[in-house]
């Protein structure tokens, strides 16, 4: 008797501790937080906010988010053009949070130039040491409040770096080349979705080529008009996405860049691309 009472006494005891313990690993895993995301893009041509900066080329990324608050790193290693006669690697490094439909980040824009990593006197206007630059940006993204408006407002502004000109008199200027996006989401059949983004830039600016945008009509402040037409799948914790872009860049547009073959892409003002895109993410 006493043992089947010692039995029947530890069985309760186990029972009960099943769903403490459960409930103690399910909130020692909603605390921790922690998002971790890897992957690649592999695109026919990099482009950029109304430029076309590269031919094909593999984008690889990694980012780690605690609550909102990360970091990730992202990279460019492909060809200048369709040649493959040069590379023009690059890396991105950002550190922001993102919450709550609302996004604040720093990132470091480096381009392997040779320069060093940070130079010296990035924050002054004058002629600089370094190709790398480094940029602000501030989010407001609707989409995350009311799923059904995916309405997204972003501004950047370059803060350091390779990003100075001189006027007429020889003298140096921060330019603080700024460029502000609108983007909308519209929901498609078949489990596509078409993303519109436009883009301006307000002031003479890197975007701009740092001349005056509002001199006469030809210099328009719309530096981008984005269309992508993307397919997105999902399996556990691997995504993969296709899609097809077009891109038209107003500023400066006339009948000799309105076109897609220009040797000199960074003048080119029609640009489209297609490309895939393979992640994985965990979470903890």
């Amino acid at each position: 008797m006493k043992k089947t009472f010692m039995i029947l006494a530890l069985t309760l005891i186990g029972v009960s501790a099943c769903p403490f313990q459960a409930y103690a690993e399910d909130r020692e895993y909603e605390e921790l937080g922690l998002t971790f995301e890897v992957g690649a893009d592999l695109v026919s041509s990099y482009l950029w906010r109304g430029q076309n900066l590269g031919g094909m080329s593999i984008q690889p990324m990694v980012s780690l988010d605690w609550k909102g608050l990360y970091v990730s790193g992202w990279a460019n290693i492909g060809a200048d053009n369709w040649s493959f006669e040069e590379l023009n690697p690059e890396l991105d490094i950002t550190i922001g949070y993102d919450n709550f439909g609302l996004a604040v980040d720093l990132t470091h824009l480096y381009y392997f130039g040779g320069d060093p990593y940070f130079g010296k006197g990035g924050f002054k206007a004058q002629e600089q040491t370094t190709g790398s630059t480094m940029e602000v940006h501030a989010g407001l993204h609707l989409g995350d409040w009311f799923e059904k408006f995916p309405l997204s407002l972003d501004w950047y502004t370059t803060v350091y770096g390779d990003d100075c000109y001189q006027d007429e008199n020889g003298e140096w200027h921060r330019a603080w080349s700024t460029y502000i996006q609108v983007g909308y989401q519209f929901e498609l059949p078949l489990g596509m979705t078409l993303d519109t983004r436009v883009g301006i830039t307000p002031w003479r600016g890197m975007y701009s080529f740092y001349e005056e945008v509002w001199e006469d009509a030809k210099t328009v402040a719309i530096n981008n008009i984005n269309l992508r037409l993307q397919r997105e799948f999902e399996l556990k914790h691997v995504y993969l996405g296709v899609w097809g872009e077009m891109m038209l860049n107003c500023y400066g547009i006339d009948k000799t860049n309105l076109t897609t073959t220009l040797a000199d892409k960074e003048n080119q003002r029609l640009n489209w691309c297609i490309g895939a895109s393979l992640f994985f993410g965990s979470e903890w």
